[in-house]
């Protein structure tokens, strides 16, 4: 067993650092003390709005159920994350918490990560329904059905709690005493197994869940946009009308639009977390007791900040995209403005 060094583990940059202190605490404190929170602190909201949207609109069909699955999934990843930025907070000095910031936030960072891989899932999920309704209409009820959205959407939540089983079994706490403070904190142990397990680990939940996750959810999307341009030809065609391979009727155009909307923001703000979470699996040095785990922080603090705008601009492409989603949205808040108005 081996225990993580305490001073090597600190928040505070020491001199030998590679990243300047004062480039360090600028970054963490604007992107993740300001931005994150406020934006996450809104997002919370925004999702809450949107489960009871969800609520007031029924359960009857599938996609509410799953929607609003994602909805409590973002929830649990912003609240998360609101405790990351408090843990790396460069403005709370090491050692007046319970145990070393840096240690703190190893078993946060993995429960905001199991909330994050969660939405991945059920986003493909609701990508496939969506393909599904496009490519087998008339069969699409009978196999999808109500029971069958909530019973995959469930098992998604259970089945990803395998991704907290690895680090939890791996890493522990003990208490240790410090003489120069005259106090005890939590020191973070580690099991002598930690390489090879984490080896295989960081392979399949940070390479190739998140990726096949972003390749299943290009691919529906590609064949739904591909299928409706080709059911729209067919019926350019079949009305005697000139056939074009890019017109689309309105409300097919909308379709399309939202779909694009939602993958772009969804690759676009998760592929960099990814892209990090690949470099700690292969470089080491990023680790929490590693050399360079403060370029890992300084890079953290952008993709944390691109993680939480993806959590919380759903509403935005909702009420753009959705009719009945803006009706409900307006019989929400109709109160608050009637109150307002008094």
């Amino acid at each position: 067993m081996d225990t993580l060094n305490v001073s090597t583990a600190a928040i505070k940059v020491q001199p030998s650092s590679p990243v300047p202190y004062l480039v360090l605490v600028t970054f963490l404190t604007f992107n993740l003390l300001v931005c994150a929170e406020v934006i996450g602190l809104f997002g919370i909201a925004e999702n809450i709005l949107n489960i009871e949207n969800f609520r007031r609109q029924g359960f009857h069909d599938n996609a509410n159920i799953t929607l609003t699955a994602l909805m409590i999934s973002d929830i649990g990843a912003l609240v998360i994350q609101q405790a990351c930025n408090m843990i790396i907070n460069p403005w709370i000095q090491e050692y007046e918490t319970f145990m070393v910031k840096s240690q703190l936030f190893i078993p946060a960072n993995y429960v905001h990560e199991y909330f994050i891989r969660v939405s991945g899932v059920i986003t493909s999920f609701a990508a496939l329904e969506r393909c599904l309704c496009v490519v087998l209409p008339l069969k699409v009820k009978g196999i999808v059905t109500k029971r069958v959205a909530l019973c995959v959407n469930l098992m998604i939540f259970v089945v990803l709690t395998l991704y907290l089983l690895p680090p939890f079994d791996v890493f522990y706490t003990e208490p240790r005493y410090l003489p120069n403070l005259n106090k005890y904190i939590l020191a973070m142990v580690i099991k002598g197994n930690r390489n090879s397990y984490f080896n295989v680990y960081y392979f399949i939940a940070d390479m190739f869940l998140p990726y096949a996750t972003f390749l299943a959810l290009i691919c529906f999307n590609v064949i739904i946009i591909a299928k409706l341009k080709s059911k729209s030809k067919w019926r350019l065609s079949t009305s005697g009308k000139q056939v074009s391979t890019t017109r689309l009727s309105y409300k097919e155009r909308r379709a399309v639009f939202m779909l694009v909307n939602i993958s772009v923001i969804f690759i676009v703000c998760l592929i960099p977390h990814s892209g990090l979470s690949t470099a700690l699996g292969i470089e080491r040095s990023l680790s929490v007791d590693g050399s360079n785990f403060d370029i890992y922080k300084l890079c953290y603090s952008f993709t944390m900040l691109l993680e939480t705008l993806n959590c919380s601009v759903s509403i935005y492409v909702y009420y753009r995209m959705s009719s009945k989603y803006r009706t409900t949205f307006h019989e929400i808040i109709s109160p608050c403005k009637r109150l307002g108005l008094k």
